[in-house]
């Protein structure tokens, strides 16, 4: 018989194991959710070098490198807190039931049409925006760049923070899943995808730079052509206007995973067509002040 039948044979596992290994799986599960996206990945990276330096040292026997590391794990909870303060308070207050099994329901589409009725006013009134509705991967590497709202999303707030006399109009606004409007003025990734046109907006570029790193869903007005642009996993459509709504809520939700009639932005040497560029005024403009599209 093979060790791994053995092994299985002579297992012996009860119903409060089994619940024990779900609990567990789902607790680490959320951790790997909660610190992707974030600061966190690179210092545990960093602390897991320390961990393998310590292993070598005790090997080869190196004595004062051995009392260095001694020393730094003696105060290692303390410099654990103090490099982790703010993911471990944020941790803390996502980490519940009610995060791991979410379901927003009517709020949800309140948030989403709130947004939409925002985008719409903004776009008559030739006015630019970027607004992201952060999913599962966090994005907290951009809105702790940002400015710190935590408000609730309201059409008011939105038209506030893009007028052009605002200090806050540059950059994104970030939604958490939780329906916060967690940040805004934050600086988000501009994709370096050849296969965008190069008179394609700043803007749109950012959309598209975010959600090729993310899952992320954002909504983008122009205000050159008064129109309103979904992006989502490096995809982007553009000018639909009140039908964008059955959209972005199947893919908060989850029922989508991918943009429907939309063109793929990917690299190398297939034919892919450039996504609805932006006219040629639009490009001038945007390279007159990037930020506008």
């Amino acid at each position: 018989m093979s060790p791994v039948a053995t092994f299985v044979e002579n297992l012996d596992l009860q119903w409060p194991d089994l619940i024990d290994l779900l609990l567990l799986s789902l607790i680490f599960y959320r951790l790997l959710i909660l610190i992707k996206g974030t600061r966190t990945i690179s210092m545990l990276l960093g602390f897991s070098l320390l961990l393998g330096l310590y292993v070598l040292s005790l090997a080869l026997q190196l004595e004062a490198t051995l009392l260095l590391l001694d020393n730094l794990a003696n105060s290692l909870v303390l410099v654990v807190v103090v490099l982790f303060q703010a993911d471990i308070r944020n941790a803390l207050a996502q980490f519940g039931l009610f995060t791991m099994f979410r379901d927003h329901g009517s709020k949800q589409q309140t948030i989403v049409d709130t947004v939409l009725q925002t985008c719409e006013t903004m776009a008559r009134r030739r006015i630019g925006a970027l607004i992201v509705f952060e999913r599962e991967v966090g994005l907290r590497n951009h809105t702790d760049r940002g400015t710190t709202l935590n408000a609730e999303v309201s059409e008011p707030l939105l038209l506030s923070i893009f007028a052009p006399t605002s200090p806050l109009h540059d950059g994104a606004v970030v939604l958490s899943p939780k329906g916060v409007l967690a940040a805004a003025r934050c600086i988000l990734p501009v994709s370096m995808n050849t296969r965008l046109g190069e008179d394609l907006g700043t803007r749109h570029r950012a959309a598209v730079g975010v959600t090729e790193e993310s899952d992320a869903v954002v909504l983008v007005v122009s205000e050159e052509r008064r129109e309103i642009s979904l992006c989502c996993r490096g995809s982007i459509l553009r000018n639909q206007g009140r039908q964008l709504r059955p959209l972005i809520l199947d893919l908060l939700s989850g029922k989508l995973t991918e943009l429907p009639g939309s063109e793929k932005l990917v690299n190398g040497d297939d034919s892919v067509s450039p996504i609805l560029p932006e006219d040629a005024e639009t490009a001038h403009a945007t390279q007159a002040n990037p930020a506008t599209s």
